[in-house]
């Protein structure tokens, strides 16, 4: 099954509509799940789940996924591990969408981008923000309401405005 031009994998589960674009490449893995009502999810979805690929993008969800109302925006690469969950709300976006230089914007220059990988096991708490050219490492945690502007490392509790290291998951650090 299809819908728009983007395969539907097995076992997927839709909670509510769903708003797709992909003039470029999206990639579903199996047993995604999308919640985009307050019905199923009440932890403060304020819009369905969107999912963009520009033109010439390439954005891939793994396996075991779950989103929660989240603005996925790719006009490069983003990439999103097995077993990863955005939180209600949650933003990935790997362009600035518009240029800073105002004469930029006036000439309609295109805006830097750069890729986004977050690899699996990532927890995104609500209203997370993921901006271009971050990497996030396995099995980290951002909090909620967080800025994610610089890689953060595997096995870390991140946070902030900017999100920065806020101590190691790892069970033998203190």
């Amino acid at each position: 099954m299809r819908f728009r031009g983007v395969r539907r994998p097995k076992q997927m589960k839709v909670l509510g509509p769903l708003g797709l674009s992909a003039l470029g490449t999206i990639e579903l893995g199996e047993e995604l799940v999308i919640i985009n009502d307050t019905k199923y999810n009440r932890a403060g979805i304020n819009h369905p789940t969107q999912l963009v690929a520009g033109k010439g993008a390439i954005l891939r969800i793994g396996d075991r996924v779950g989103i929660s109302g989240a603005s996925i925006f790719c006009v490069d690469s983003i990439e999103i591990g097995d077993h990863v969950r955005i939180g209600a709300s949650c933003r990935i976006y790997d362009t600035d969408f518009h240029p800073i230089d105002f004469m930029d914007r006036r000439l309609l220059i295109k805006a830097p981008s750069a890729p986004v990988v977050i690899e699996e096991s990532v927890w995104l708490c609500a209203n997370v923000t993921v901006l271009k050219g971050v990497t996030i490492g396995a099995r980290s945690v951002i909090a909620t309401g967080s800025i994610v502007t610089r890689d953060i490392p595997p096995d870390t509790l991140a946070g902030g405005v900017p999100a920065k290291p806020l101590r190691s998951l790892l069970e033998n650090d203190e």
